[in-house]
């Protein structure tokens, strides 16, 4: 299996997220299985792990050592890419790097690797760009082109205050859109008040 770790937005980023990721959905079709996971920003891409009860005791200790922080998110991007052969895109909202953020990232994959070994992940490191997924794939990059002029112009300064980490496992499968769950939620250090 494969586990990820995530910072989960708030309720009302996620439901401003959620009907962006909707309206988008229902105009242009591009398909929502991006949204069976919350509106999150990953700190660790899927790594595969075989001890998921270690890793929500590892979970329990991470979460205790991080206080709520602020987030901001700075506007809708458009990245181009490649699935199943053909030119598409990704929509995201970028998030703007912190230290906060970048310490969270390298930390996570030191101390999961000095416990769990190779828990490497692509993007993993000093290039990883920190963002929140809207849509991504099932139509053409043209189309998306057309979505992000449509949609960007609003979707500016969006801040909030993490306060939770999510634990998502994936199946046995090596299609990362495929079999995934929100496994555990827990909060940060001083949000349990």
């Amino acid at each position: 299996m494969k586990a990820a770790f995530a910072l989960l937005a708030d309720h009302i980023t996620h439901n401003q997220i959620r009907k962006l990721s909707w309206n988008i959905h229902r105009k242009y079709h591009t398909g929502i299985d991006i949204c069976r996971l919350p509106p999150h920003i990953s700190l660790k891409q899927p790594f595969n792990i075989s001890k998921l009860d270690l890793l929500e005791e590892y979970m329990s200790e991470f979460v205790n050592s991080i206080s709520p922080f602020e987030i901001n998110l700075t506007g809708l991007e458009l990245i181009k890419t490649t699935m199943d052969g053909s030119d598409t895109g990704i929509l995201w909202m970028n998030v703007e790097e912190t230290k906060t953020l970048r310490q969270l990232h390298s930390q996570l994959h030191e101390e999961l690797t000095s416990r769990f070994g190779d828990v490497s992940a692509p993007f993993d490191g000093l290039e990883y760009h920190f963002h929140m997924t809207v849509a991504i794939g099932g139509q053409p990059f043209d189309t998306y082109q057309n979505i992000y002029s449509e949609f960007s112009s609003p979707l500016k300064n969006i801040h909030y205050i993490a306060r939770e980490i999510g634990l998502f496992v994936y199946d046995e499968s090596d299609e990362i859109n495929v079999g995934y769950i929100t496994y555990k939620i827990l909060p940060l250090a001083d949000s349990r008040n």
